[in-house]
């Protein structure tokens, strides 16, 4: 039993604590900021200067975000029970050591095998832990202000994306590649990994306390249930579902299969825009603020997202997001092949990436909070990541995918403009998505 602090006792009141959760997104937000240092962007500006070393092709790069990304996923099966049943702290952390030498070992590249090696197995670590980490212990530790909770943890991975390619950028002119490689995996290790180790926590029944920091009901004795009395009580609206009840359902397959076209997409616009900025003619310098455009928008449109999910329903806020992001670059698409001259042209390309990045970074936080609110936190690890195989498939061919295109073309038009159609078509499944019917009443065995 778990005794209830911060309440009457003996004649005095105590003063409230502030809720723990709020500790546990902190954490969160710096896992995020540094996991963004193996996204799509990251190795899209260290693309050039090494094919240009070493005489790779750009698909042969993308590879490595393909290999990490799909390992990542099939590691995320075993990882996702371990997660619900011994909580995230400790394989958060070794994770991230992990990450940090792996991006600390690309200072030593040479050969193709070890960008493969050093940065698919940094980028495994990221999306089949960190990733689904991140978001089972913010579900586990919010209900009701789930929304919320999770769009300010997703503006950590947005600002990692504005800050970590201007860092990079900086250290490739000033000192080389290299050098950038190294600093990069100094910043994951020193910015998640103590506090990783230091605060994270499994569920806030572990501490005595309920999601979203909750009064809990109190029995004579002045003690509140463990977290399975918890749920069968109205006390936690949260469903709670099995793994294999969870892939009995319509939803979940819809929802797997939503989850993995939406990213297809995202993916490759994410690593090529880069260089599809700079072979238009903008300057590197240039082209990584229009990155950091889109991803400091990103973080307003994170929060901004996230708060809207606790006021209307989850699933036509994702066909909103998904279309109205699919027109939005498509008109920068073609802002940036027949820009205007002068101020007036640039001012429009910045616009249209930050509306840009306020649509992609709203998406974030949409996309674990459906899959939390369909099937609960309980099992939330298990069944998140029974989906990652194919979400990081799909996150892996997207970039292959637009390479292989550029190869062949010599142009990002086809792969741009499929893009654009698979963001359409993700907004009609998820208008006709609707969320799964709990099998029976009461608490699954």
């Amino acid at each position: 039993m778990m005794e209830v602090s911060g309440r009457r006792e003996e004649g005095r009141t105590y003063l409230r604590r502030p809720f723990y959760g709020w500790i546990i997104v902190g954490v969160s937000f710096l896992i995020g900021f540094t996991e963004s240092g193996v996204f799509q962007n990251i190795l899209s500006i260290f693309m050039k200067p090494m094919v240009d070393e070493f005489g790779w092709t750009r698909a042969s790069v993308t590879g490595a975000i393909a290999f990490g990304s799909i390992c990542g996923g099939l590691l995320s099966l075993i990882v996702g029970p371990i997660l619900d049943r011994y909580g995230p702290r400790m394989v958060t952390f070794w994770g991230i050591l992990v990450l940090s030498l792996g991006l600390g070992a690309m200072t030593f590249v040479t050969h193709i095998w070890q960008l493969y090696l050093f940065f698919g197995v940094g980028r495994m670590i990221a999306v089949g832990v960190l990733s689904l980490a991140v978001s089972v212990s913010i579900a586990n530790w919010f209900i009701r202000l789930r929304g919320r909770a999770m769009g300010i943890t997703k503006i950590g991975d947005r600002l990692g994306s504005a800050l970590l390619p201007l860092m990079v950028q900086f250290l490739i002119l000033a000192l080389g590649w290299r050098m950038a490689w190294g600093a990069l995996g100094g910043v994951v290790f020193l910015m998640s990994g103590i506090p990783t180790l230091l605060f994270l926590r499994h569920r806030p029944e572990d501490m005595g306390l309920l999601p979203d920091g909750a009064s809990p009901v109190l029995d004579k004795r002045g003690t509140i249930a463990p977290l399975d009395r918890v749920d069968a009580s109205g006390d936690d609206s949260d469903p709670v579902w099995t793994r294999a009840q969870a892939t009995r359902t319509k939803a979940f397959w819809m929802l797997t299969f939503l989850s993995s076209l939406i990213p297809f997409s995202q993916a490759g616009i994410n690593f090529h825009i880069y260089p599809f900025l700079t072979d238009q003619g903008f300057s590197e310098t240039t082209a990584v603020l229009i990155l950091a455009t889109v991803a400091v928008s990103g973080m307003a449109g994170s929060a901004t997202w996230g708060i809207l999910t606790e006021r209307f329903r989850i699933q036509s806020l994702l066909t909103a997001n998904v279309i109205g992001n699919g027109l939005i670059f498509l008109s920068l698409y073609w802002a940036v092949q027949f820009k205007f001259d002068g101020a007036l042209g640039t001012g429009i390309i910045f616009l249209l990436a930050a509306l840009h990045g306020i649509f992609h970074g709203g998406r974030n936080p949409m996309i674990p909070f459906i899959w939390a609110n369909f099937f609960g936190r309980r099992s939330l690890g298990s069944i998140y990541g029974l989906a990652n195989p194919f979400y990081f498939t799909a996150n892996a061919i997207g970039p292959v995918f637009a390479g292989l295109c550029f190869d062949l073309f010599g142009s990002y038009a086809f792969p741009f403009y499929f893009f654009i159609v698979t963001f359409f078509v993700s907004g009609i499944i998820t208008l006709r998505m609707e969320a799964p019917r709990y099998p029976s009443s009461g608490f699954c065995q």
